[in-house]
């Protein structure tokens, strides 16, 4: 069915300064001619705002691109187009602290070669030209633009301050002919991305020696020595032989935060089996933290030793007495053996020493003991003494063993004994011991053990079976003359 040609048009017209579109459109699927028309309005306001909004547009894009290729590629010459870009870094973000080296291109994008062409850069912080690298580069000529192969790249090494924080920093480039550096010159600004690095170490152990079966407390001190805050560690220790192993806690330690230069101390303690053999061991320190950089965990492991052995200790006794012969008891109690002993009766008040102050009785293992005599003179009885401000009563004392402390100058049943050795570690060492020596009470327990038994045992401390027989011949002696002064007088 075909339209009427009148509905085939569309007619433009203005009313009161409105321009009217008309477009006709029908329904040909109905048996009558049913068409509408729509209506299209516009303003000449509108239309003439319209074209000036896009001519604005147009010149400014226009003045910026002009600006842009201004600066960029200004040279000597409008024939020379020189282009100064970027290409890469390593390391890729640059690292506070370390060295990055940049990789910088240069081309001629004119017509015309260019040259004596000088590249040059001007580091500000947090970059510094590594010591022995220079900042201005020689470039010489640089062909027109043909292809990539005309292109050419410099090398700069510049170092990242340590102190720097985590971002995007700037770093001006400048190129320009030889001998025209202050008159016509090409300024890049480049931008560095730079990150800041994660690193700890372990510094300091507080203990070197451990003594067998005692427990000690050891320290291990962890200092960030990087550039950003450690988060989430784990530190940990191992002694593959199980000689050294801590005491009520696991070997692993977690630190949630540490700042920058910061440090912290973990504590452990810890005991050397007490049958373990003097000698340096080892110990396997192992720390763990993620990279934020990376993303892969890091893992700083390092060996320390520690020395089990050292020092010991003695115990001192009275044994016996005999005609002003003093013998002692020196056990060995520590848990390491001695080398070297020597036993010292050094000067003191109350006591005389007849013959050598020393005796030399060798090696003593742990858990030994030997005897050493020495020849005594004992002055002044007093019943009791003063140590460290007490009053102590000694009269009737029995205990024989050795006491640390410092003998008074009225104590006469007291005497001091040193005890020199050199240790596991090959020190010369002193303990020093302060002995009870109470002879009444000797004398007594000498008379029980007589009466049980019918004769002294010549172990016993006090007087010996010799003395017992001086005495004996001494009191039949006595008697022959007592009898033989009788008789005289009787007749």
């Amino acid at each position: 069915m075909e339209k009427s040609s009148e509905w085939k048009k569309t007619t433009k017209k203005y009313i009161r300064g409105v321009l009217i579109i008309e477009k006709p459109w029908c329904d040909v699927n109905m048996k009558k001619n049913t068409c509408t028309v729509n209506k299209i309005l516009y303003r000449k306001s509108d239309l003439l705002t319209g074209t000036r909004y896009i001519f604005s547009v147009m010149l400014i894009m226009i003045i910026c691109l002009t600006s842009m290729a201004s600066a960029v590629f200004a040279d000597s010459g409008d024939d020379k187009i020189i282009s100064v870009s970027l290409i890469n870094q390593d390391a890729d973000p640059a690292i506070a602290g370390d060295v990055v080296e940049l990789r910088i291109s240069i081309e001629n994008e004119g017509s015309v070669s260019a040259e004596n062409v000088i590249l040059e850069l001007v580091p500000k912080y947090p970059f510094e030209m590594v010591p022995g690298e220079s900042p201005i580069q020689e470039i010489g000529t640089i062909k027109p633009y043909l292809d990539s192969s005309d292109m050419k790249i410099v090398k700069f090494r510049l170092r990242v301050a340590r102190d720097v924080n985590e971002g995007k920093y700037e770093l001006d480039v400048w190129e320009y002919e030889e001998g025209k550096r202050d008159k016509i010159r090409v300024e890049k600004t480049i931008t560095i991305d730079i990150a800041n690095r994660e690193f700890a170490e372990i510094i300091y152990i507080d203990k070197v020696e451990l003594v067998p079966g005692r427990q000690t407390t050891m320290k291990f001190t962890i200092n960030n020595v990087g550039s950003a805050p450690l988060r989430d560690l784990t530190f940990s220790w191992e002694n593959e032989d199980d000689i050294i192993l801590p005491v009520g806690s696991d070997n692993t330690k977690h630190i949630k935060y540490l700042d920058v230069s910061e440090n912290i101390e973990l504590s452990y303690d810890v005991i050397a089996d007490s049958n373990a053999e003097p000698g340096l061991y080892k110990l396997l320190l192992s720390l763990k933290y993620d990279d934020s950089i990376t993303g892969e965990e890091n893992q700083v492991s390092t060996i320390a030793g520690i020395y089990v052995g050292g020092e010991t200790d003695f115990d001192v006794a009275f044994s016996e007495s005999s005609m002003g012969e003093y013998s002692f008891t020196i056990a060995n109690i520590g848990s390491n053996p001695a080398y070297s002993v020597s036993v010292i009766v050094p000067e003191q008040k109350n006591w005389k020493i007849g013959g050598s102050n020393t005796a030399i009785i060798g090696n003593l293992n742990k858990g030994d003991y030997t005897v050493a005599s020495f020849n005594l003179q004992q002055s002044g009885s007093p019943s009791s003494l003063e140590q460290d401000g007490k009053i102590i009563d000694t009269g009737g004392a029995k205990n024989m063993s050795a006491t640390r402390g410092v003998i008074p100058n009225d104590a006469t049943d007291m005497i001091a004994i040193e005890i020199e050795y050199t240790d596991t570690m090959g020190e010369r060492k002193t303990v020093k011991n302060i002995v009870n020596i109470n002879v009444n009470s000797e004398m007594d327990e000498k008379f029980a053990s007589l009466s049980r038994t019918g004769k002294v045992n010549p172990t016993q401390n006090g007087i010996t079976t010799t003395q017992w027989i001086a005495l004996g011949l001494g009191l039949i002696i006595a008697v022959v003359l007592y009898r033989k002064y009788r008789k005289k007088k009787l007749k």
